[in-house]
């Protein structure tokens, strides 16, 4: 026998649409039976028919239903579906059933192949058959509607994924488009033309998608890009780019901390970490796995490249190479991130290959064209070494970080 909770935990129907009360008997993948008591204090007697309460015959319908759902629903691969009807045949109403009456719901399940069921259903009170109707049902993956407080303003363009909360006073603006699984906290707004993928975490009072603070942005369409997983705490601003069609993009699972800035057309990777306060300005690149330093800053059209990292109160004015640990103000470089390369499972074969290539083109008297050189024709080229070369060797506007005269060595690099 089934009471209510266990009913509840097998069907997702809810008051006032849950028609079935118990189930007294249950034999797996065959039948089930249940009650439903009927009382006066139905929702539906309100309006069928005042004076002359009559249960609706599509409710009995429906109450042998939700029984047949029971039965399938209890199968290992169809744990959590949603069983839709398909279509009913045979449906016969015998008599009335009125307030008071005790139904008895008898259901055989006559087959099931694959998600599709086909039941035999029969409703009794005092042993008669009041209604009775073959149906078949199809299971399809439950879809969670979007969990949004009354308070939130979202306009009528914007497309909203599944299981998808929106907090109090939030605003979603025109286009914007939420993936799966996100969560918008209180107070905040997602301007137009801003995309976020499946998972992503946008706490309160963040500011998503507004416009950019170029000067020379004129009302351009321009949008703001943001992937899966990401988690992006209080106060957050990141702003739209600047020219027509230009995007500034955020990769996959990033950690933002509060009061972050990201301005205008930059181009963030994967698995990042931003901390409290650090303002990045327009156009700048941040490539996969860099660490950024709380209070820190960077000024337009810099570079950082993988797994680098920048200390706190840091001010980056140059091109950071990959895999190095750069500090100050204005900050030069000091080390190589031997961290970074051993948490992101970096083969010890690799690691000694960057430890040569960063002493050529960082510690001797070559200048970069020749390190390069050097570097191409006596270091292995793995999958880090050709990285780091091809990034030394791409365009750069502000020039690439060196270390600071007469700086002392340090020993991480060793």
């Amino acid at each position: 026998m089934f009471d209510i909770n266990r009913i509840m935990e097998i069907l997702p129907h809810r008051y006032p649409f849950l028609l079935v009360d118990k189930i007294i008997e249950f034999e797996y993948g065959k039948r089930a039976v249940g009650i439903k008591n009927v009382t006066i204090n139905e929702q539906f007697f309100q309006g069928h028919f005042p004076g002359h309460p009559v249960m609706p015959g599509v409710l009995i319908v429906e109450a042998l239903a939700q029984i047949s759902g029971i039965i399938m629903l209890n199968f290992p691969d169809m744990k959590g579906k949603i069983a839709y009807f398909a279509a009913m045949e045979s449906v016969r109403f015998r008599r009335p059933v009125v307030p008071g009456d005790q139904l008895r719901l008898e259901v055989d399940l006559l087959k099931a192949k694959g998600p599709v069921g086909k039941t035999l259903g029969r409703a009794f009170v005092d042993g008669m058959v009041v209604a009775e109707a073959e149906m078949t049902f199809s299971l399809a993956d439950a879809q969670v509607e979007a969990l949004i407080d009354p308070t939130a303003k979202i306009h009528p363009s914007a497309q909203i994924g599944k299981d998808v909360q929106i907090g109090p006073h939030a605003f979603i603006g025109e286009g914007v488009k939420l993936g799966n699984g996100v969560i918008i906290e209180a107070n905040v707004v997602i301007e137009k033309w801003t995309s976020i993928g499946d998972d992503t975490h946008i706490h309160y009072g963040a500011i998503i998608g507004n416009t950019t603070q170029d000067k020379k942005f004129k009302g351009e369409r321009s949008y703001v890009e943001i992937g899966a997983r990401n988690d992006i705490r209080e106060y957050v601003t990141i702003n739209r780019a600047t020219s027509k069609d230009g995007k500034t993009i955020i990769g996959n699972d990033n950690l933002l901390l509060t009061n972050v800035h990201i301005a205008h057309d930059c181009v963030l990777g994967s698995g990042i970490v931003i901390s409290n306060a650090a303002q990045i300005a327009g156009h700048v690149i941040i490539e996969d796995k860099v660490v950024f330093g709380g209070m820190g800053g960077a000024t337009q059209f810099c570079r950082i490249g993988k797994m680098a990292f920048v200390g706190g109160y840091t001010k980056v004015n140059q091109d950071v190479a990959p895999f190095t640990l750069i500090e100050g103000n204005p900050a030069v470089m000091r080390t190589l991130n031997i961290v970074a390369l051993e948490r992101n499972n970096v083969s010890k074969e690799s690691q000694r290959a960057i430890r040569k290539a960063y002493r050529m083109l960082f510690r001797s008297d070559l200048n970069m064209s020749q390190a390069i050189i050097q570097v191409q024709k006596e270091v292995e080229q793995t999958e880090e070494v050709k990285h780091l070369l091809g990034f030394l060797q791409a365009e750069s506007k502000n020039g690439i970080m060196r270390r600071g005269k007469n700086q002392a060595d340090d020993d991480n690099d060793e």
